[in-house]
């Protein structure tokens, strides 16, 4: 299972406690997943219940649709807790590419209750579904959990943390786009809007702002596991930097020890040992002595200690001494 999935399948099994945020997030699954139906097929849906002789009038047939059944029945079970009413559910299998699965849910509800959803707008006798959300209904910080919650069962996405850290949602609509980032601004997530074929995208591509994601719609065990990950990988990249620096560093060293004993042994070889000063004298005996040794190692060997920045400093003034007699005596042949 994909770990967007996976944290839908979470997501879709949390049921609010208070009723608003249960009209929140059905509303939210009604602006991804549903569809609004009206006349006669809405008559033909109740004549299918034994408790009720004749449909009444001013009934709407409510259909929400998806390929994942925890869906469904979130939906199921958002309704059942809101309006008592028992849903019908169906399953159909469309030929694409492989065979797919699509389960779909009806309920019957009057005007009353769709405006209690806030997302039905009514033209006459005309019915539709209102694209963008309902500020009534996220007035409060828990609806807004509940909102974000149920918009991103239907349309969100979010990869796996070992990979590149990218979540977005999905939207159709640019009033629902821009409200949808009003919202996740009030919550202490920004998300960036940008285009793909057709669609407006709100994504986030950094971790922190994503666990900030997640701990807003309750995702908790997902936001566990990002976080576990994340931090595996943090780990991981400082040790990666802290091998490299090294590594690093000692091809440093071993490249100027390299260059100081060729330096020390070509000086020799022309002019001897005894022509040096005596602090320099040392720091070369010692430098030829021990070619693998930092400039902190040698600085102990001395007599007495000397620190680094002392070594250090001896070891440039020999070396300065002994680029200068070479490149003299190359002027003199």
């Amino acid at each position: 299972m994909s770990f967007s999935n996976q944290v839908r399948n979470e997501l879709a099994r949390i049921i609010p406690e208070k009723e608003c945020c249960c009209r929140a997030e059905l509303s939210a699954l009604l602006v991804g997943r549903g569809e609004l139906i009206s006349g006669a097929g809405a008559q033909d849906f109740m004549s299918q219940e034994d408790a009720l002789a004749q449909v009444p009038n001013g009934y709407r047939e409510l259909r929400f649709s998806a390929d994942n059944p925890i869906i469904v029945r979130k939906v199921y079970r958002l309704l059942r807790r809101l309006y008592n009413w028992q849903p019908s559910v169906g399953q159909q299998t469309e030929r694409r590419f492989n065979r797919s699965r699509t389960f779909s849910l009806e309920c019957l509800l009057n005007e009353e209750q769709l405006e209690q959803l806030g997302q039905v707008v009514s033209y006459g006798n005309q019915y539709e579904i209102r694209r963008q959300v309902n500020n009534k209904l996220v007035s409060r910080q828990c609806c807004r959990r509940a909102y974000l919650r149920g918009f991103f069962i239907c349309h969100g996405f979010v990869s796996r943390p070992e990979g590149n850290y990218h979540l977005e949602l999905i939207v159709e609509d640019g009033r629902m786009a821009t409200d949808l980032q009003k919202l996740l601004s009030a919550m202490g997530v920004s998300m960036r809007r940008s285009e793909r074929k057709g669609q407006l995208i709100l994504y986030i591509k950094d971790g922190e702002q994503i666990v900030d994601f997640l701990r807003v719609v309750e995702a908790n065990n997902a936001l566990l596991e990002f976080e576990n990950v994340r931090i595996l990988k943090s780990m991981r990249n400082r040790v990666n930097r802290q091998v490299n620096c090294e590594n690093a560093n000692l091809d440093k060293t071993v490249n100027a020890a390299v260059r100081q004993v060729d330096l020390i042994q070509l000086l020799l070889q022309k002019k001897g040992i005894k022509w040096l000063p005596q602090q320099l004298r040392e720091v070369a005996v010692l430098r030829l002595d021990n070619p693998d040794a930092t400039l902190k190692e040698l600085g102990l060997l001395m007599e007495p200690p000397l620190s680094k920045g002392g070594m250090a400093y001896r070891m440039r003034r020999l070396e300065a001494l002994a680029e200068q007699e070479l490149v003299a005596g190359e002027d003199v042949e």
